[in-house]
């Protein structure tokens, strides 16, 4: 991957089209697919992109549709903290190969979308930023699935109490409740944030993936800094979160043992109450960033992802 320039990026963010009237995929965005391996339309057969921002609130959120011909479903990606599209490629990847049309975009404060880098007011803007791009997504009258990482799935726990849920199944990779830490965090936060808006973020090593490693430690859309405003963010969303059913049907949940990003046996003690009857699949050797660990333990848990979006009588 090059390296690609700060006002080169800005400049990307500042000149995407709204994704309503995209047409014709820029070459400068072509180029930065391209460098993130998600250049699709050229990679795979059958394959058409659209990419331009949607507008939730004060932000632009970059934006990228891929549908192919013969589709059977629709599939969104919704990405973790520090995250983005473009780190999403092996699933943007397996989800066309398997036969959906795929939609991601940039969360607020990542990416190319427009925000404070890594920081957010509420996690509500969050849930709001999913409601208003599947709202002008424009995707075929096919059945729609998710499938979310970490914050991702803390942004879908909070669509799911202020929206109609719109999903046919719902698969959460590391989902984030409780961060690993928590209760230092707590007492560390009253402490930091009257004198700190931010403290230094570290690079764990949350994959088996040593390539990917690598890749995101020279990542130019990564924020080397965790805001202050974004614990404070996720302090009111847990307080408001009721540890009772959501009502949206069960889901499955994919969780490897070796994950050290979020507090993953108390998280898992709580999804049976937010989704009764979910299905939790557990891989021993597995870090946080499930969307980028190692081919075979992806292969373990995308097995089971085809197997419960082709189950009969899902929600």
């Amino acid at each position: 991957m090059e390296n690609l320039a700060a006002a080169e990026l800005d400049a990307l963010r500042q000149g995407l089209p709204e994704f309503a009237d995209a047409s014709e995929t820029s070459p400068e965005l072509q180029a930065f697919c391209a460098n993130y391996c998600i250049d699709f339309d050229q990679r795979l057969s059958h394959v058409s992109h659209r990419a331009g921002y949607v507008a939730s609130g004060n932000y632009r959120l970059a934006t990228h549709r891929w549908t192919l011909r013969g589709a059977r479903g629709n599939l969104l990606l919704v990405h973790g903290y520090f995250d983005h599209t473009g780190l999403f490629d092996k699933l943007i990847r397996w989800g066309l190969e398997s036969g959906y049309n795929v939609l991601m975009f940039d969360l607020p404060g990542h990416g190319l979308s427009t925000g404070e880098p890594a920081s957010i007011g509420d996690f509500g803007e969050y849930a709001q930023a999913i409601h208003n791009v599947l709202a002008v997504a424009d995707l075929p009258e096919l059945p729609l699935y998710v499938m979310a990482q970490s914050t991702g799935c803390a942004a879908l726990m909070e669509l799911a109490q202020h929206h109609p849920w719109p999903f046919d199944a719902a698969v959460f990779l590391a989902p984030l409740i409780r961060p690993a830490n928590w209760r230092f965090i707590s007492v560390a936060y009253p402490l930091l944030s009257p004198w700190k808006s931010s403290v230094p973020r570290g690079f764990a090593r949350n994959s088996g993936d040593q390539d990917f490693l690598n890749f995101i430690r020279n990542d130019p859309l990564q924020s080397h800094r965790t805001p202050l405003r974004w614990v404070g963010a996720l302090k009111q969303w847990l307080k408001r979160l009721p540890l009772a059913d959501l009502g949206v049907g069960p889901i499955l949940v994919v969780q490897g043992e070796a994950d050290g990003t979020v507090w993953w046996r108390y998280n898992m003690e709580q999804m049976p109450k937010l989704f009764p009857g979910c299905d939790i699949f557990y891989l021993s050797d597995a870090g946080h960033q499930l969307a980028n660990e190692t081919t075979a333990l992806r292969q373990q848990y995308l097995a089971r992802v085809s197997a419960w979006f082709a189950r009969p009588g899902k929600s």
